[in-house]
Formats: C-alpha cells, structure tokens, sequence
C-alpha cells in the first residue's frame, strides 16, 4: 500500500485512537466530554438525555477506550510492519501495543474501584508475554 492509500490508512488509524483517549479519558468526569458527546450523538437529539452519567457505563466507556487505543496502535504497526519485512518489529510492536492496553485499561480498572479487573488483565498480559519472551522473538536479528 502507497501513496493516498497509505496516507488514507494512517489518518485512519490516528482517528480511531484519538476516539480510543477520548473514551478512555471518560473516567474522569472533567475529561468526559468526548464520550458523553458520542453518546448524546448516539441518543439523538443532543439533548443530554443520554444514559451516560451510570458509573457502570463510565467504566465500560473507558475500557471500550483502552481496548481501541490498543487496537488502533495494532494495526498501525502491522501497516508499518508490511513495509519493511522482518519478525522482530512486528512482535515488538504487537507487545507495545498490548501493555499500552494493560496500563491504561488497569489504571481504569483500580481508579474506578473495579480492581478486580486489573487481576485478570495481568494474568492475560502474563499469558502472552510468557511465549513472547521466552521465544525470543523480541530480540533485533
């Protein structure tokens, strides 16, 4: 992929992790404005009558934001990767990726008295990293 492609593609991604931080700032109630607008957007007409304000649906909104940033800067570096071919920037970048999700998505977690799910985040970062770093795919050729 090149050119206007390539450009349209990478726009693309950006977008969809400026979505991810704008979700995944919703935790805080002086930073929700971005997912609060999207759910007004979603419970037309932008009236506020939104069920957003439920402490449930704020953490779920942070966590979708955390699962986006981590799926965006996925598919960012295996459009990257495609360029230059070679195992170590693609496994590097998909580990990057993933504990970029587990930092964010945990934080969330305890911060919003959900700490529960920062446990299970780390047994899954752990179940992952485990292959990783013991294949030794991580290593530069």
């Amino acid at each position: 992929m090149t050119g206007l492609w390539k450009t349209w593609m990478t726009v693309w991604c950006w977008g969809i992790l400026l979505f991810g931080v704008a979700f995944a700032a919703a935790v805080f109630p002086a930073t929700e404005g971005g997912a609060r607008l999207s759910y007004d957007l979603i419970y037309w007409p932008l009236d506020h009558q939104s069920p957003w304000g439920d402490p449930a649906l704020r953490f779920t909104a942070a966590l979708l934001g955390a699962v986006t940033i981590g799926w965006a800067l996925t598919i960012m570096t295996l459009l990257n990767t495609a360029h230059r071919e070679g195992q170590s920037p693609l496994w590097r970048g998909l580990t990057a990726s993933l504990l970029t999700w587990y930092v964010i998505d945990s934080s969330i977690s305890v911060l919003s008295g959900v700490p529960v799910n920062a446990v299970s985040n780390s047994v899954l970062v752990g179940l992952f990293l485990v292959p990783v770093l013991g294949s030794g795919v991580l290593k530069r050729p």
